[in-house]
Parts: C-alpha cells; sequence; structure tokens
C-alpha cells in the first residue's frame, strides 16, 4: 500500500515552494522561475485529482467549523480562486491573504483524510 497521495503532495508542495521562495530572494533567472512554477502546477494537479475522487467535507467548510475562518473570508478567497481561473488550491490562497496560517490547513486536510478513512487518498 502507498503513502497518502494528499499528504505526500503537501510535502512536496511545500519543499518545493519553500525553494522557490529561496531563490526568489536571492534572484534568479526566468528560467529556473519557470521551472519552479511548472513543479507547483504538477503538484496542485495531483492534490486536485486525489480531492476529486473523495467525498467528505470541502477544506472552506471544515475551516468554518474549526472557527478559524469566517464565511466572507472563505467567498473572498474562492473568488479570487475563481479570478485566478484556479491556478492556485484554495488553501494557498487563505494563506496568502492571510486568513488563515499553514498550520489551520494542514490539521484541516488531515481531518479530511481521517474521516474518510486510511485509504482514502492512496493510490492503486
Amino acid at each position: 500500500m502507498g503513502r497518502p497521495v494528499i499528504a505526500e503532495a503537501i510535502k512536496k508542495f511545500e519543499s518545493v515552494y519553500a525553494l522557490y521562495r529561496s531563490d526568489e530572494r536571492r534572484g534568479i533567472p526566468m528560467s529556473v522561475r519557470e521551472r519552479h512554477e511548472k513543479a507547483l502546477a504538477e503538484i496542485r494537479r495531483q492534490i486536485r485529482l486525489a480531492a476529486r475522487n473523495r467525498g467528505g467535507k470541502r477544506l472552506g467548510e471544515l475551516l468554518l467549523a474549526e472557527g478559524v475562518l469566517d464565511k466572507g473570508s472563505l467567498e473572498q478567497a474562492l473568488a479570487e480562486q475563481a479570478r485566478q481561473g484556479s491556478k492556485k488550491l484554495l488553501g494557498e490562497i487563505l494563506i496568502e491573504l492571510g486568513f488563515v496560517g499553514p498550520e489551520a490547513v494542514r490539521r484541516a486536510i488531515e481531518e479530511q483524510a481521517a474521516a474518510e478513512g486510511p485509504n482514502s487518498y492512496v493510490r492503486p
């Protein structure tokens, strides 16, 4: 049995994103920036595919229920996601807008996985 796809993808995303930000602070050529963006886009695609096959509560619903996010902020983040053409995941947008922290998003994703059972995000 493989490792959970979502958890694996999140760790990879965080690693690539941290490297990207580190490189960006030092100044990077466009080719390196494009490579980072391409890697992040692929990881987002993997997360979306895995999430599409699950049921249960959505990330925004869980964050609302936890009380770490209000409905207005969620609606604003969803509008921003729609404006961007869904290029970024909702969790990313919520963090970037300062509505929630990364730990709140991680907890909500872990709650999704736990509620759906140990094999809900496992590769076939």
